[in-house]
């Protein structure tokens, strides 16, 4: 794994994979499991299933 980062790195398609693709990818799943979580949240579940469960009226 270190010399396919290195060989990359040394690339200067492979710099702009390292410097640019990387971060957005780690940002865009950040995100994306903040949101779930915001959601889980939100809608007061303890899990997913519950979460997701429809047809639930709370009366």
């Amino acid at each position: 794994m270190a010399v396919l980062l290195q060989l990359l790195g040394a690339n200067p398609i492979g710099g702009l994979v390292l410097a640019i693709i990387v971060p957005v990818v780690v940002v865009a799943f950040g995100t994306y499991v903040g949101v779930l979580m915001a959601l889980q949240s939100f809608f007061d579940a303890s899990s997913w299933q519950e979460a997701m469960r429809t047809g639930d009226t709370e009366e």
